[in-house]
């Protein structure tokens, strides 16, 4: 099976085309992202491969902010250990399931589907976000509550920022107020 996604950025100026393919072992997502951020021109690339349970397993991004290019791939083995395509280690990654890239709706997507949660329960966890516009790639901390049917609480990890967003049945997100809007579910 195969998802088509489109997405609108409202507080940068972006459109995103996510494809997922919904495979026997794995969950494969490639998608593009373009427009302004910040006020900078920006495009991006990004390949996830995850567990059928949502869990990334690697990921490649490769985006251009301005005139400045940047790449990110890494890979998480079974023991959730990170490392990158040379080999290197990031143990500050360790234990780390989810990914979350600014400038996309779609990362939400990963702990909403993986974490099973029943109504009105919360699940905080770590994860590696990669912040496109600061070409910053680091550990943060999220909490994500069900608050109903379609609708998720999210909060940072001080609460400064917190969000009500809205999934379809598939769990992608179809309204991150004053962030993203989905514009044409397939």
């Amino acid at each position: 099976m195969q998802k088509t996604i489109l997405w609108d950025g409202l507080l940068n100026d972006t459109d995103e085309h996510c494809n997922v393919n919904f495979l026997s072992d794995a969950i494969m997502v490639r998608s593009e992202i373009e427009g302004w951020a910040q006020g900078m021109p920006v495009y991006a690339d990004y390949t996830l491969k995850l567990t059928p349970a949502w869990e990334v397993q690697e990921f490649e991004i490769n985006f251009h902010v301005k005139d400045t290019q940047h790449q990110y791939t890494l890979l998480r083995d079974a023991d959730n250990n990170w490392t990158d395509a040379s080999g290197r280690s990031y143990p500050e990654f360790e234990g780390c399931r989810f990914i979350d890239i600014s400038l996309t709706p779609f990362t939400n997507s990963l702990p909403i589907n993986g974490l099973f949660l029943p109504h009105g329960e919360s699940s905080d966890f770590d994860l590696v976000y990669v912040d496109i516009v600061a070409n910053e790639i680091r550990k943060e901390y999220q909490k994500y509550t069900k608050a109903g049917h379609h609708n998720y609480h999210f909060e940072n990890a001080d609460a400064s920022f917190t969000a009500d967003i809205t999934v379809d049945d598939d769990g992608f997100v179809t309204d991150y107020p004053e962030l993203f809007t989905m514009i044409q579910p397939k």
